[in-house]
């Protein structure tokens, strides 16, 4: 993602160069100028370029610490020196060859290209400062970004040897902690009557009389809970619960006379008891006779 920074910079540097190509004639070209009148938009916009992208962008990319910022402005600013440093030499003019005249073609190219933005600017401040301002940016890009990184690393170092000088603060000793006295639980509501001060005959009358001694309020204990039956089980009987019986049985005179029925006849153990046959068994045999022959008068 910071990687981005350089790229979107230094292409809307470039997008911006080529708006004001586009709507106008180039007004700086390799070697000369070419005289043409600005409107008052193109000057207000020319300003604010050169504002934003010379002034501001640099200061600001180096105080926030956006390095890539910086290194995105100085590769358009070296961009600027390029038709400077690689256009073909007078003698290769003389008699120049296809690849020649197309680098000079391109070299040409770039070079309006990088001073279309500063064309307004030279309608309030001169030709001149106008044709220089595209080669600040290489330099202050780079410079503002060395400004930063060496006030802030001396900033560190004297922040450091400050704390370094002063005495370390002493620990805080725990504090003891306070023990209040444990006051008397008061059972009920407790009114307070307001206190008016005493006459001389009161004072004297209490120290008179005798301290009496408080009487003790008596503990009061918790209801005991009544025991629970538990369910599906049967209690057991106590010894002192009360039987509830019915009226007693009248009991027989000693001359009544009970009748009893006639003894049941009980087998001697000589007398015989005749059984049947026995069942028969599925898997006893039948044995039976042979057929009876056929008769010959039938």
């Amino acid at each position: 993602m910071r990687r981005d920074y350089f790229t979107c910079v230094f292409l809307g540097l470039i997008a911006g160069a080529l708006m004001f190509v586009c709507f106008a004639p180039p007004y700086f070209v390799y070697g000369g100028i070419n005289m043409r009148i600005f409107s008052p938009f193109e000057i207000c916009m020319s300003f604010l370029y050169f504002l934003f992208f010379v002034m501001f962008l640099p200061i600001w990319g180096a105080f926030r610490k956006k390095i890539w910022i910086n290194f995105g402005l100085a590769a358009y600013g070296f961009l600027a020196y390029v038709p400077s440093i690689f256009y073909p030499s007078a003698e290769a003019m003389v008699d120049p060859g296809l690849g020649t005249q197309l680098r000079a073609a391109l070299l040409k190219g770039i070079y309006s290209m990088v001073q279309a933005p500063f064309a307004g600017v030279s309608a309030l401040m001169g030709n001149g400062f106008a044709s220089k301002a595209v080669y600040w940016i290489l330099p202050l890009s780079l410079i503002w970004l060395l400004l930063f990184k060496v006030g802030r690393f001396y900033r560190n170092a004297y922040l450091a040897d400050r704390l370094r000088s002063e005495p370390e603060p002493e620990a805080p000793q725990p504090a003891e902690p306070v023990k209040h006295a444990q006051e008397p639980e008061v059972l009920g509501t407790v009114i307070t009557a307001p206190v008016s001060a005493a006459s001389p005959a009161d004072v004297s009358a209490r120290k008179a009389a005798p301290v009496q001694p408080k009487p003790e309020q008596p503990q009061v204990k918790p209801p005991e809970r009544p025991q629970v039956r538990p369910v599906h089980i049967k209690a057991p009987q106590k010894k002192d619960d009360v039987i509830e019986l019915g009226a007693p049985k009248a009991k027989p005179a000693s001359d009544e006379v009970i009748q009893l029925g006639a003894p049941k006849a009980q087998p001697k153990t000589d007398d015989v008891i005749q059984l049947g046959p026995p069942p028969s068994k599925p898997d006893d045999v039948i044995i039976l006779g042979a057929p009876e022959p056929p008769k010959t008068g039938q």
